[in-house]
């Protein structure tokens, strides 16, 4: 499967556990190395646009929001013709300023299929991570089977139990 760890990435670096709000983007320096580890610059704009693009997608993936939220990213993106001598090669051009928003709404894309969508929210309540399903059925519903999958199971068992229904 390619790689969508900018947009995977980019919806899980803010995550608010209680008081507690963990913002891999929060200040611009953590940004820039952020942005950085993920290969690009870490320019001002580029801290910007992902900051910008993260509100929108997170509220989107969440089923909060429609596409048109994605427009101005969406808007952004060209694709130009440039020929040689073996044929047509199509170059992307993207704004510089909605570059990295770019690059996450086209792995966004890349994820849709007949089956829906591959990256959604984790379906745990208490859960605000997303996942990338690889599954063949594209059935996952836990960020981490560790974590989330097992609480998850813990507490329909325990409800069960609770219930007075046969536990096998």
């Amino acid at each position: 499967m390619p790689d969508f760890s900018l947009l995977l990435d980019l919806v899980n670096s803010r995550l608010v556990l209680g008081d507690e709000v963990s913002d891999e983007l929060g200040d611009d320096s953590a940004a820039s190395a952020w942005l950085k580890a993920h290969g690009h610059a870490g320019t001002r704009a580029e801290i910007a646009d992902a900051r910008a693009v993260r509100e929108v997608l997170v509220p989107f993936l969440r089923g909060q929001t429609d596409a048109t939220a994605l427009a101005p990213w969406a808007g952004a993106m060209r694709k130009r013709a440039e020929l040689h001598d073996g044929g047509i090669e199509w170059v992307d051009e993207v704004d510089p300023a909605l570059a990295i928003g770019a690059k996450a709404i086209e792995e966004w894309s890349a994820l849709q299929g007949e089956q829906g969508s591959r990256i959604r929210p984790c379906a745990a309540a208490d859960c605000q991570h997303f996942l990338i399903d690889e599954s063949r059925a594209n059935a996952r519903k836990w960020h981490s089977m560790e974590t989330c999958g097992n609480r998850e199971k813990a507490r329909r068992h325990y409800a069960r139990a609770k219930r007075g229904v046969a536990v096998s």
